[in-house]
């Protein structure tokens, strides 16, 4: 592999990355032909999968336009089904009332730093018992959130919280639970894989991701200590991956 492999390329290549979205379908009745919008698509593989695969209505978005233009372009040829990018701030969304049957995320909700008011534009767009479906990192230690600030530099991790916070926030927005599990071994399977593309051990990888977020800069003030704390971040913080299934009520 690659050692200078982008990390969004990395992740966009690794095996097995539908197998979680899958195990969700049976708790969220998304028959073909359902409208379905996908928050922060990233360059669009997942949209395009439940478009294609599953003959699903969908439209992606994500904040960054160069994203949005890298998913039109690479899922352009998909015929079968609806499928659609767009550029849009997830806590303002344009979209009418009730315009969707359902509504995923896929690890990124965690780096967002409105997930408030994220949370409520989602419920305001799902029709009423429109499921929501959100796989992202939690952290299972209650100090999270003094420890975090020793990884903000890391988008995936920067805005990750306990699952008593995520379960707070997303029941205050007007949804109530359907179904929850820690998913540990998709941790572990994101973990080996970036492993394998960065040629580095499991004890290293965090440290191998706090270097490649401060971009690699030739005078890193300070990045040998933000290398040691975020490789004891994922220690202490007890970093997991989950699955959250909620219903707007």
């Amino acid at each position: 592999m690659d050692e200078k492999l982008p990390l969004a390329k990395a992740f966009e290549i690794r095996p097995e990355r539908f197998r979680l979205l899958e195990k969700g379908l049976p708790y969220l009745d998304w028959k073909p032909g359902k409208k379905i919008l996908e928050a922060g698509c990233s360059v669009g593989d997942a949209s395009a999968y439940l478009a294609s695969e599953k003959k699903l209505d969908v439209t992606a978005f994500d904040i960054s336009p160069d994203l949005i233009h890298q998913a039109q372009e690479k899922h352009a040829g998909i015929k079968n089904g609806k499928l659609q990018y767009l550029c849009a701030d997830a806590a303002n969304l344009l979209f009418a009332d009730e315009s969707f049957d359902g509504l995923f995320s896929e690890s990124a909700f965690s780096p967002m730093q409105t997930k408030g008011a994220a949370l409520k534009e989602y419920c305001r767009v799902l029709k009423k018992g429109g499921r929501l479906l959100i796989h992202d990192f939690v952290i299972k230690n209650s100090q999270g959130d003094l420890l975090r600030e020793e990884v903000v530099h890391i988008p995936c991790f920067a805005g990750v919280q306990v699952q008593e916070c995520y379960e707070a926030l997303i029941q205050k927005a007007g949804f109530r639970k359907i179904h929850y599990e820690e998913e540990y071994g998709e941790l572990i399977r994101i973990t080996m894989w970036l492993c394998k593309v960065y040629k580095v051990g499991v004890e290293e990888i965090g440290g191998y991701l706090s270097q490649y977020f401060h971009n690699g800069e030739s005078e890193c003030g300070g990045c040998g200590k933000a290398v040691q704390t975020t490789d004891s971040f994922f220690k202490r913080a007890d970093l997991s991956y989950c699955q959250m299934i909620y219903e707007k009520i």
